[in-house]
């Protein structure tokens, strides 16, 4: 029965130049044995593509901008999903740009458009400490939150992408795609944005976790050729 794995990117199938090589080395036996991997990431298109470029880094679909964006092998658009245009520009104003030190906004394959690009998919901002971040992202939260989800990716940085993206979303809309089994979805994360998943589906984590999705997952790995390699044994 063909098994499907998706695995974040930062800080889970890449920790550092050695182990990526250890995980790409039993990747490859998986996707041999005709199983589907799939990299799940918060990462703009640029930004994935120079890390998969950089490792030589195999996927059957690539789930980018925690879910706004869904991908081919060829890097074709299966799905994509925006951040309203309706409440864009109020949102970059309650956003407090000029307290950030550093914000970028996504659009489809563009990693960096300016603040008045219609068809957002995902926005970026780190600012000076970590009281304003969560001031800000509380803020927002009870704004917005119909239109929006927002994920803190550091101690001072949030990113947000549309109500309709996630993880979770753009996994079950591949389930659903290419009727993948449930019980044969495995999923490994460290971060918020992987929480859904992990809870949903055979959920794992990295030691190097936040807390609240080492709660959730079933064991915790210190590599993700473990785990490929536990799922192979079963």
């Amino acid at each position: 029965m063909k098994k499907v794995l998706v695995s974040d990117y930062d800080r889970t199938f890449y920790l550092d130049d050695i182990d990526i090589e250890k995980n790409k080395k039993v990747l490859k036996e998986f996707m041999d044995l005709g199983n589907i991997f799939i990299l799940a990431t918060g990462r703009s298109f640029f930004d994935f593509r120079k890390v998969v470029t950089k490792y030589n880094i195999s996927y059957n679909f690539a789930i980018i901008n925690h879910g706004a964006t869904i991908l081919d092998s060829h890097n074709e658009i299966l799905y994509e999903s925006y951040i309203s245009n309706d409440i864009i520009n109020d949102l970059i104003l309650d956003l407090n740009l000029e307290k950030t030190v550093n914000n970028f906004l996504c659009s489809r394959l563009e990693s960096r458009v300016s603040i008045d690009h219609k068809d957002i998919t995902k926005i970026n901002v780190q600012y000076l400490d970590e009281e304003t971040a969560k001031l800000i992202n509380d803020k927002i939260n009870e704004k917005y939150s119909n239109y929006i989800n927002t994920y803190i990716i550091g101690p001072t940085k949030i990113e947000i992408v549309s109500k309709d993206s996630s993880k979770l979303q753009a996994i079950m809309f591949l389930e659903k795609k290419n009727n993948f089994n449930k019980k044969n979805i495995y999923t490994i994360g460290d971060g918020n944005s992987d929480i859904e998943m992990i809870n949903y589906y055979n959920g794992y984590c990295m030691k190097n976790s936040v807390d609240n999705l080492k709660k959730s997952s079933k064991n915790v790995y210190d590599s993700v050729s473990t785990l490929i390699e536990y799922i192979l044994s079963n």
